[in-house]
């Protein structure tokens, strides 16, 4: 009998496996962004990879947890984004404002497979959900970061003093519209003109100073006047 030791085999390449594993998340998103989760083979995936569909399972064991992994991918990737951008230090919060708009914005209009991919999880699976990056709760440690930025803005005397929670919440349904407009419309898309859209009615609003004064104190219109003689 042969006893002499086999030789180990080709060591395991960590960078290799985590290419890998990107590549066929970066395929996964496009794929079910096209056929949707229930209409997606994982041989198509496997066949656009030039792969079989041993090496997709190898990395996902189920269709479904290939899904999620996209999804996961994709917000980890509009998280960093948007960090990168409220963690600049800057001397005009205002300016920061409409820099994280125009990232977030910027981010489906390079990747408008996430927002489908997006769509999809919330309807076919609900309880995995996860909100995106404007979506605030109390313990989340992004929370912090938003209060923080929103301090910033408060400090500079430039807005009024909102909970950081209501801002961000009514920033992010906006947003969120926004990106799912543009979606399902495909209309063409400037970010940039966008983000100008968004933030002149954010930041300006739609009455004009006099009539905002009046809806605050609840004083009624002023009647029109009339020339003489009509």
């Amino acid at each position: 009998m042969d006893t002499t030791p086999r030789k180990p085999g080709r060591p395991r390449d960590p960078d290799l496996e985590s290419r890998r594993k990107a590549q066929i998340l970066e395929t996964a998103a496009k794929v079910f962004a096209g056929f949707g989760f229930a209409g997606t083979q994982v041989q198509v995936i496997a066949d656009r990879l030039g792969v079989g569909n041993g090496t997709v399972y190898r990395y996902f064991p189920t269709k479904e947890a290939l899904f999620l992994a996209a999804v996961e991918r994709g917000l980890e990737e509009l998280t960093a984004e948007m960090d990168r951008v409220l963690d600049q230090p800057v001397d005009d919060p205002v300016v920061q404002t409409r820099q994280a708009i125009r990232a977030y914005l910027g981010f489906f209009h390079r990747r408008p497979e996430m927002a489908e991919l997006f769509i999809q999880e919330r309807a076919t699976f609900p309880h995995h959900h996860r909100p995106l990056y404007f979506a605030n709760k109390a313990e989340d440690e992004r929370s912090c970061r938003h209060a923080a930025f929103w301090s910033g803005l408060v400090a500079s005397g430039k807005v009024r003093d909102l909970s950081p929670e209501r801002f961000f919440a009514v920033v992010g349904d906006l947003l969120y519209g926004t990106i799912l407009t543009n979606l399902l419309s495909g209309r063409p898309v400037d970010p940039d003109a966008q983000t100008e859209d968004v933030l002149d009615v954010i930041m300006n609003g739609v009455l004009t100073d006099p009539e905002r004064s009046r809806q605050r104190t609840g004083q009624p219109d002023e009647p029109e006047t009339r020339e003489e003689g009509r």
